[in-house]
Formats: structure tokens, sequence, C-alpha cells
């Protein structure tokens, strides 16, 4: 009497199609890594390692080499940097499927900003040597690693651009219109965060968007904001229509304008 055994799985087969399902799972968080082909992810899967972190801890601070670049797979982190007087600037608020620590390849050997996890975060991480020669050997994710970081520059720019040359409400208006999506503004960030963001303070963000309220421009729903009024937030925006945090907006005169 014979018996059929069936073939033993072969461990290296085994692994890619370990990797094959990782491969897969980051390519639904990240666009950046949707460039890649199935052998390319293979290649790229070993060389991650899981990092979780708790909400307000660093990731890296200016002045560190660069050792290491961050996908996040779920929480948020703000890039920022620290002024002379001690306060926070926030440059970037990086979510789910974002990249942290990329802009080391134009920060010539040393961070020049810091990272912050903002809530219980998860990342996958890869050595800086290990990223940076990947992107010379895949011209695709190259480029588009290179639209990324331009695309971050330009809100950097944006960014102090507003702080030298808008009044806040103006900052603050630009800062909601470029974060709503569908019309509604998911803010994710308290009033101190986002004060941080436009070179404020918490009190004065508090009471702009109150008058922004009043005006119309805005209404409150849970965890942040519906545009009802975007031609008004615009005109706010570009300093059509100043808005002073000391001075309360009447009805009427939210009416009338």
């Amino acid at each position: 009497m014979t018996t059929e055994l069936e073939a033993p799985v072969h461990p290296s087969r085994g692994r890619q199609a370990l990797q094959r399902s990782i491969g897969w799972y980051l390519r639904q968080f990240s666009k950046v890594l949707n460039v890649l082909t199935d052998e390319e992810l293979e290649r790229l899967v070993p060389l991650l390692s899981e990092r979780r972190f708790k909400p307000r801890q660093v990731l890296f601070a200016a002045g560190d080499p660069p050792e290491r670049v961050y996908l996040l797979l779920k929480g948020r982190v703000k890039v920022y940097q620290v002024a002379e007087n001690g306060k926070e600037i926030i440059l970037d608020v990086v979510g789910r499927g974002g990249v942290v620590g990329d802009m080391a390849i134009v920060e010539d050997g040393e961070r020049t900003a810091c990272a912050a996890a903002i809530e219980e975060t998860v990342a996958v991480t890869i050595a800086w040597e290990d990223f940076s020669y990947f992107v010379q050997q895949t011209p695709r994710l190259g480029f588009a690693m290179a639209e990324l970081m331009a695309r971050r520059l330009a809100g950097m720019q944006r960014t102090f651009m507003n702080l030298v040359s808008k009044p806040v409400s103006a900052r603050l208006a630009d800062t909601l219109l470029n974060r709503q999506e569908d019309g509604v503004v998911r803010l994710g960030l308290t009033h101190q965060e986002l004060a941080q963001t436009i070179g404020t303070s918490r009190e004065t963000v508090t009471a702009l968007l109150s008058r922004f309220v009043t005006l119309g421009a805005i209404t409150p729903i849970i965890d942040g904001y519906r545009v009802a009024d975007e031609d008004l937030l615009d005109d706010i925006a570009n300093g059509d229509l100043p808005v002073s945090p000391r001075h309360p907006v009447t009805a009427q005169a939210a009416a009338g304008s």
C-alpha cells in the first residue's frame, strides 16, 4: 500500500509569499511605494522594521545625523523647528501613508528640523543608507520622492511667506482652506498645535475661529469645521477682510460683511 505525501513547502517560497503580502499591504498606505514593482517591493520589505511611538515621543531632533526614514502606518507626526525664543513652529503634519525623514536628501549631513509623534504612532522604518541606495537603483521611486519633497518644500515656503506677509487671521483662513476636503476641515490638531503652524498663540486661534463662525465663514462640526462660505473665507485668507482676534464680530456686522 502506498501513501501519497504532500510536497514540503520550501522556506524561501514561504518568505516570498509573506513579502508579497506585506508589499501589497504597504501599497495600500503609500502612493510613494505604489510606483514599485512586485520584485522591487520584495527587495525592499526585508530592509524594513516596525517602530511604535508614544504621543510627544521624538523621532529625531535638529542636528541629528540622518539615520532612518519612516513610513507611517498609523497616527500622525509633526515636523517642526524651535525658534530662538523656544517656541515651536510646525512645518508639516504627516499622517498615515506619509513619509518622515526623507528630507535628509537635501539636509547635507544633519537634520534641520525635529519630528515628534502627536498621538500613538506606528511606522515601518528603513536605514538611511539602505533607503538612499534603493532610491538610486529605482528611478521611479526617486522621481516619486522628488515630487513628494517638491510639494513639501512648496508648503514650507508658503508657510514662511504667510508668516512674514499676512496677518494672523489670513494665515488661519489659508490653513483652513488648505486642509479642507469636500468642504470639511478635519483639524486633527489642538488649538495649540494649530497656533504653532501659523506662528501665533492658542488664545488667538480660539478667538479667531469663533469670529469666523460668527461671520458665517465656517460652522462647527464634530472634530472640525464645515466651510459654509468659501468665498468669504477666501477673502479673509487674501487679507481683503481683516478679522481681529481682540474685537468680537457682532451678528449685525457679520450680516453686513
